[in-house]
């Protein structure tokens, strides 16, 4: 204790404000944050790479029960079962995984929880002050905070792409999922992916992505009115003179179509493929069931493959 007093002591004004909001955050938001357990099929598509058992954090935020989370956690989930930092557990049923943000909206039957206050994540700027808060097992919660380091453009080597990611420089403190808060304790965020770079530590997926579809998911439980993208099963990585392919799903449309890893894409439909972000931009402007056809070089040769694309949620159903 006489330890902990002589920190605080050493710190500047602004600091302890900043220490202040962060215990104030804490006394409403920790009760709110709940540990997520799912254990998916081992025949599910999702399971080879996230494994058939998976836990990760979310944020209750109504008082109809509705929880926020990432999507990788419950994704083919047979069974999700959720646990308060009381020690309560409730059962949880997906409602609705969002593909192209990565958030995953769950039910409980529970009624009288604590709620986590949404807020708007387009009026952020760089600089501002961030509170990650995350389970890091079914009762313990931990929270770390910072500031927002950069609010930009972000793709991933899964079909995966955000306009506006909110990169932190907040460390991850447990399973992700998890809230993250301005600094009026508004969830302006999902943590979803851990960077390990000193600027840029983690990544959440923009709460107005939720704002978009919610009426959406709340009357009818699926996304209506959004033209769902073609999705082939590539995992990709951008190299000199095109996208090279280091990775496919099994079974998928690429797969089955006859990509191979090693494979440059140079093209699509025609046009050049200067990078990873232009491959994803020009495949989304088709629909799915739509077919793409991919000009790739293999080795010395060049090929043009012919794949017929699908709706990644219809995949991992």
């Amino acid at each position: 204790m006489g330890q902990g007093r002589e920190v605080a002591g050493s710190l500047s004004p602004r600091g302890r404000r900043i220490v202040n909001d962060y215990l104030k955050f804490l006394e409403y938001i920790v009760p709110a944050t709940v540990g997520i357990r799912s254990v998916t099929s081992q025949r599910h598509p999702s399971a080879r790479i996230l494994g058939t058992e998976r836990m990760g954090s979310g944020a209750i935020i109504d008082a109809d029960g509705h929880i926020l989370t990432v999507g990788y956690v419950v994704m083919g989930a047979r069974t999700i079962e959720i646990t308060l930092p009381d020690q309560r557990q409730f059962p949880a049923t997906l409602v609705c995984q969002d593909f192209e943000s990565g958030i995953a909206i769950l039910q409980t039957t529970a009624r009288d929880l604590p709620t986590v206050p949404l807020g708007r994540s387009s009026t952020l700027k760089e600089g501002d002050k961030v509170i990650i808060v995350a389970a890091t097992d079914q009762t313990q919660r931990m929270a770390s905070p910072g500031f927002i380091s950069a609010l930009r453009p972000f793709d991933a080597y899964w079909e995966y792409m955000l306009d506006r990611a909110i990169l932190t420089t907040a460390m991850n403190p447990g399973f992700g999922g998890g809230p993250v808060l301005d600094a009026l304790g508004q969830m302006i965020g999902v943590l979803s992916l851990n960077l390990n770079s000193p600027k840029e530590m983690s990544l959440a997926i923009p709460i107005d992505l939720f704002h978009r579809v919610k009426d959406s998911v709340f009357t009818y439980g699926e996304i209506l009115g959004r033209r769902p993208r073609p999705w082939v099963g590539i995992y990709t990585e951008p190299v000199e003179g095109g996208v090279a392919v280091i990775g496919l799903i099994p079974n998928g449309p690429a797969s089955r179509a006859g990509l191979e890893v090693k494979d440059v894409i140079l093209e699509l439909d025609g046009l050049e493929v200067p990078g990873r972000r232009e491959l994803y931009e020009m495949m989304w402007r088709k629909r799915a069931g739509e077919e793409l056809t991919f000009t790739v070089q293999r080795g010395e040769d060049i090929h043009e493959i012919r794949v017929t694309s699908i709706d990644r949620a219809e995949f991992y159903r």
